[in-house]
């Protein structure tokens, strides 16, 4: 893998604010609303995406989409949505299905 290849995933903050203000602009668009998640590449803010509201915002000069995608994706696992992770799906799925007794093992696990 090369730094090329490399894509951070973060909460922005304040220090994020000009390199915020610069995506905007790119995007000729408002930023969304804090707080924000920021995809990283090669260094630099090319994608942005509100926890609160959903709105993103990207450099319209370089590929976003699969950064985009990958916000969206954090941002359901940070806010508990349909996007949780593989150990919280599966109990989801065998809440309620499975009922264990005290001193031995369900079925399920067997």
């Amino acid at each position: 893998m090369t730094d090329r290849d490399r894509i951070e995933i973060r909460l922005l903050g304040i220090e994020d604010g000009a390199a915020l203000a610069r995506l905007a602009e790119l995007d000729t668009a408002d930023a969304p609303p804090a707080p924000l998640l920021g995809g990283i590449a090669e260094g630099r803010l090319v994608a942005a995406r509100s926890l609160a509201t959903g709105q993103s915002i990207a450099d319209p000069f370089q590929q976003t989409a699969e950064i985009r995608s990958l916000l969206a994706e954090r941002a359901s696992q940070v806010r508990g949505g349909r996007g949780l992770g593989l150990l919280s799906r599966l109990r989801q799925r065998l809440r309620g299905h499975v009922t264990a007794q005290p001193g031995r093992a369900s079925e399920a696990v067997r």
